[in-house]
């Protein structure tokens, strides 16, 4: 299957809008400013490292070469509400089997829900094994690693932003940690370039994960001062706690292993090509669609519309949604004006998450109310995921499942088109990212079919 295949070609397609007088005043909302400076607490402590010389080292070093201004604290009492609330970023340096208590659990998890970025740094992997819930956040346990030495590491996702300066592959003196349980809905970054003794594939050494809408990065490196001083591993570092602190954005396309797995690009990150659209309400910008109806609120939805009928497929994106109500169609059939009625997975306040029927049945399921009321973060980047197997419909969002559907209507059809939606009498804006998406066998035992296939 080739990109040829799978993007059709760009259709063009300009219809009158309901409104016919000038364009109002722009009314974009834009970000707040941010500081230059990012600002974290590092938290150290523990046995086997030197964690008295060694982190105020690297700390001076990031403040100096990166901007990044970091306060080192041993051990965990400075893990307060008042001190979070200072910083953008929670970095973790240590080699703690305990010693997060509830109270200081309660006070990271509410950093998570409030956007605070966590960073992870080589023993934080094996740390707090009396607390489940931090193995979840980190998307993994380390128990085991190799002995100490050097070895290759190889970057895997070469778009993202955490991987930008960093070398395809380098050589590291460090332990390659052995990553024991892994969350599914990691984004792999980096990983050993050679199999160890007694593991069947090479170890995830550089990876992100997504937790009560904070975003945390992860580097299993870091043993001593040749691996916290090595260039790459300083780039890695530095873009990582750039990334956490939400000052980054997500990969434009996806990663090798997503290709290798069969994922193919829906954007190309310059053009809207392979998409139906109205080009005065989508655009690229900063590596983004983006779709805007600042100019005049419209009297109907409007989509851009991706070319072909899906199958059974896993699509997966990345989505800010900056103001209104906006979705994601799939399974849907296209209606005249660049409107679609079928499935959408919801992306908007207080229903992000819900499985929709557009011009149907309306909410089919509720993913809001405690499941993507605690994943999404109404302020960041979002990563999100349909999956779409015979009947079954499972919506997830920074690797929170809020719908697992399984549809009794079999009138209901089983393909149809994607489409990105802007919703009508709403002054909106949302940007969508990194569209990709994998065909899969059907339940039914029908064959696999490449998508889109172009009917």
């Amino acid at each position: 299957m080739t990109l040829a295949s799978f993007i059709c070609g760009q259709v063009l397609m300009v219809v009158p809008l309901a409104d016919s007088a000038p364009p109002a005043a722009e009314a974009h909302t834009q970000p707040a400013s941010q500081p230059a400076v990012i600002r974290g607490l590092m938290f150290v402590g523990g046995h086997a490292h030197d964690f008295d010389a060694e982190p105020l080292r690297l700390a001076e070093v990031l403040k100096q070469q990166e901007g990044i201004d970091i306060r080192v604290h041993t051990g965990l009492d400075e893990l307060t509400a008042e001190n979070v609330a200072t910083v953008d970023v929670l970095m973790f340096n240590a080699c703690l089997d305990k010693g997060m208590d509830e109270t200081k659990q309660r006070v990271l998890l509410d950093a998570l829900r409030q956007g605070k970025g966590l960073v992870a740094l080589h023993c934080a992997l094996w740390c707090f094994q009396d607390w489940p819930e931090w193995r979840r956040i980190l998307g993994g346990l380390v128990l085991r690693h190799d002995k100490f030495g050097p070895y290759e590491v190889r970057g895997v996702h070469p778009m993202h932003p955490i991987a930008q300066g960093v070398p395809t592959t380098f050589t590291i003196t460090d332990e390659a940690y052995y990553l024991d349980e892994r969350a599914p809905d990691i984004c792999l970054i980096a990983q050993t370039v050679r199999t160890h003794p007694g593991r069947e594939n090479p170890d995830p050494q550089v990876w992100t994960n997504r937790y009560m809408g904070g975003r945390v990065f992860v580097n299993a490196m870091g043993h001593d001062e040749q691996a916290l001083f090595h260039p790459a591993y300083l780039k890695l570092l530095a873009n990582g706690v750039r990334w956490a602190a939400g000052r980054l954005g997500p990969a434009p396309m996806l990663s090798d292993i997503e290709r290798q797995e069969g994922f193919m690009p829906l954007f190309d990150g310059k053009t809207i090509n392979g998409w139906r659209y109205h080009p005065r309400l989508w655009s690229v910008r900063d590596g983004a669609i983006v779709g805007s109806t600042h100019s005049t609120p419209l009297e109907v939805n409007s989509c851009a519309i991706a070319d072909g009928v899906y199958d059974d497929f896993i699509l997966r994106f990345s989505v800010k949604l900056v103001s209104g109500n906006s979705g994601v169609q799939f399974r849907s059939r296209e209606l005249p004006n660049l409107e679609v009625a079928g499935y959408q997975v919801d992306i908007v306040p207080s229903g992000w998450g819900n499985l929709h029927e557009q011009n149907g049945r309306r909410r089919l399921a509720d993913g809001w109310t405690k499941k993507a009321e605690h994943a999404v973060n109404l302020k960041d980047w979002n990563d999100m995921e349909v999956e779409a197997r015979g009947r079954r419909i499972i919506l997830k969002t920074n690797g929170v499942t809020t719908a697992d559907y399984v549809e009794t209507d079999e009138s209901i059809p089983v393909t149809g088109i994607i489409a990105l939606q802007l919703h009508r009498e709403t002054l909106m804006e949302v940007h969508f990212t990194n569209l990709r998406a994998k065909p899969l066998d059907a339940l039914t035992g029908r064959e696999k079919r490449e998508l889109p296939i172009g009917r």
